[in-house]
Order: C-alpha cells, then sequence, then structure tokens
C-alpha cells in the first residue's frame, strides 16, 4: 500500500527557524532576565518603535524640586518657594545589525553527516547571544576595552549610540587610587569598596533607583571572574560561606539573585567573564585593569523594531549561491541599547575600576 512521506530536508517541510532562533539566543544571554517593560528593570524595554515606523526614541525625566518652601502668608511669587519643572532627555537609535553562514557546496555537506540549516541556527542562536551580552556591557561601562568581542578594539558604538565614559562621580577606583594613572596591582576589589558604593548611592542626589525585593532596596554589583576572585580570596571562608547563604535564602525566586555569588550589604554580587578589562592602567600604563558596575534599576536601555512585539526578535532568510549550490542562511535584528544617561550623568550605573589579573598567569 502507498505511503505519502516527506523525507528530512523535503523542500516542502516547514522551518520555524526565526523563532527558534529568539528562543534560543534568550536562553545563551546573561542579560535577559533583567530584562523588562517596568520601571524596576535594570535593561528597561522600551516599545515604542516595535509597531511604528522610525528609528529613534526620545526619553524624559522630571527632576526633583529642591528650593525652599513659603511659610504661612508670606509671599511666594519670586521667590526661591516657586520654582520651575526641570527636565532632562536622552536619546535611543535603532539599527538593523547582520549575521550570515555560507556553505562551500553541496559537496560539501554531503561529506558531513549535519544539517547545515539546524547548525546554522544553532551557531547565529550563540552569536547574536554574545553580540548582545558584549554589546549591554561596552555601554553600560562606556569603553571597549581589550575583551575578546566581535567588534573590533577602536569600536565606539553602533546605531548612533556612542559610548559614554561615565562622568567623574559616578566613577569609583580600588584602594586608595584616585584616578587611572593612581592604579596599582595592590588596588584590588574587596568588601570595603562595597561598603563604599552604599554609602556613595544613599547620598547620591538624583539617587540611584534600587530594586525592590521582599520591601527592601537591593543593588547589583557585576564583577570580571577574576575580581570575583580577588574578593573571594581577600574574604575568609566563614564571612564568604554566610554572604552565599544570606543570598539564596533571601532570593532564590528573583531574578536578580539567580547566579549570584552572593549578597553583602544589600549589594548582589554577580560575575561574568565580559565585565570590561583593561591593560594601560597605572604611572607606566602597564596595569591590568577591569570596570565592575554597580547598577541600579533602569541601568540600561533597549529597544527593537521590525513591528514585531516582545523582546528579542531576528529576521531569517535563506538562499542559494552559485546557481543553487551553496547554502547562504541571514539572521538580523532591528535594535538598539545603550546606559540611561541625563544632565551628562548615568543615571543607574556607578563604574568600579580595580586592578585585575588573571590568577592563572
Amino acid at each position: 500500500m502507498g505511503m505519502t512521506e516527506f523525507a528530512l530536508n523535503d523542500p516542502l517541510a516547514v522551518h520555524r527557524w526565526s523563532k527558534d532562533l529568539a528562543r534560543e539566543a534568550e536562553i545563551k544571554q546573561y542579560f535577559r532576565p533583567f530584562m523588562g517593560t517596568g520601571d524596576d528593570a535594570l535593561i528597561k524595554v522600551k516599545t515604542e518603535l516595535q509597531k511604528e515606523a522610525g528609528e529613534k526614541i526620545t526619553i524624559g525625566i522630571r527632576m526633583k524640586l529642591s528650593g525652599d518652601g513659603a511659610e504661612g502668608d508670606n509671599i511666594i511669587e519670586g521667590t526661591s518657594a516657586e520654582e520651575g519643572l526641570d527636565f532632562f532627555h536622552d536619546y535611543l537609535y535603532i539599527d538593523q545589525r547582520r549575521k550570515s553562514t555560507k556553505s562551500k557546496g553541496k559537496m560539501s555537506e554531503q561529506r558531513v553527516p549535519y544539517n547545515l540549516r539546524k547548525e546554522g541556527r544553532d551557531a547565529l542562536a550563540t552569536w547574536f547571544a554574545e553580540d548582545y551580552d558584549q554589546m549591554i556591557m561596552m555601554y553600560l561601562a562606556g569603553a571597549r576595552g581589550v575583551n575578546n568581542f566581535h567588534v573590533p578594539t577602536n569600536w565606539t558604538g553602533r546605531a548612533h549610540n556612542d559610548l559614554q565614559p561615565p562622568n567623574s562621580e559616578n566613577l569609583v577606583y580600588g584602594g586608595d587610587a584616585t584616578s587611572k594613572a593612581d592604579l596599582d596591582a595592590s588596588d584590588k576589589m574587596s568588601l570595603s569598596i562595597v561598603e563604599r558604593l552604599v554609602a556613595k548611592i544613599e547620598t547620591m542626589d538624583p539617587m540611584m533607583q534600587p530594586f525592590r525585593i521582599n520591601g527592601e532596596n537591593k543593588y547589583v554589583l557585576l564583577m570580571h571572574t577574576w575580581q570575583a576572585y580577588d574578593l573571594r580570596t581577600s574574604t575568609s571562608q566563614g564571612d564568604w560561606l554566610d554572604i552565599h547563604k544570606y543570598a539564596s535564602e533571601r532570593g532564590a525566586k528573583n531574578p536578580i539573585y539567580r547566579n549570584a555569588l552572593g549578597e553583602f550589604a544589600d549589594m548582589i554580587l554577580h560575575k561574568h567573564r565580559n565585565v570590561i578589562r583593561f591593560s594601560d592602567y597605572g604611572s607606566g600604563g602597564d596595569v591590568a585593569a577591569a570596570r565592575a558596575l554597580c547598577l541600579g534599576a533602569q541601568a540600561g536601555l533597549i529597544a527593537w523594531g521590525g513591528g514585531i512585539t516582545g523582546v528579542g526578535r531576528y529576521s531569517w532568510n535563506e538562499e542559494t549561491d552559485d546557481r543553487g549550490n551553496a547554502l547562504v542562511i541571514t539572521a538580523g535584528a532591528i535594535y538598539g541599547v545603550k546606559k540611561t544617561r541625563f544632565g551628562g550623568k548615568d543615571f543607574g550605573v556607578i563604574a568600579v575600576d580595580t586592578a585585575c589579573a588573571d590568577p592563572n598567569a
């Protein structure tokens, strides 16, 4: 009896690679759990261009009133108690970014037992996940650094969103250093820096917006893997176990605590290999350093275009070159990312520059 059969890689087989790519890329991204449309998200998703034409979003903020008030029936007109509203604004641009894979030809495909469509999808998902994390890390730090990233070391930004170095009020140094040239190899990450950051945050004006977790204010300190090593080795084992236990008990279900090292003084400690590193600190320009990031709510902004709602979306195109011999797969995303900055000041980021060297070197 005859049967209708559609074999593997049949031209009529349905492929939903765009949706699969988005799902796989999201799973691999470090920053994905920290994105959201609410004001308490670390990376705030702006939705204005998801279904509208355009390339730029304007973000405004109203500053707090600061002057004195009037008492009793004292005249208020023309005094410091009569104050105008003060607004700042920032811009976020979006643009398309694409990546493709290409086979040599059908004979090359014949030699290996791989489904090049699936392999291409998986490779592009990994590339886009890495690319998003690298972009967000560079924008939050305001520097490219010497990390092994997709973009060249002289990269300064994309989509009209330039890298913005931290303002002086939002930059601290490890140990007794007070500048890039003043930092030496002993100015490493330590718990005393965490205490300094908490004291700074609570007295800044405007104050960095916290994450509200179980009714308490929390912040994130994102360190390079080697900075985390310096922190842990400078702390007694008993202290570090208490720090980790406290975080595990308090916030196991909150995404801010996911994969956290621990918590100290309301600071949730994270580490990641993509935190920006430098090689030119110190008076001789030869001290290895890294820029940890103390982060609050709305530290960064991200937006997508392309007419599709949601977080993270991709185009997918398959075609052949060389008269049908070579398979070409191209994926792309229309998006933009930057750190939040108003009036020349970083809104939710404090950069923390410390000495940072490979402990295994």
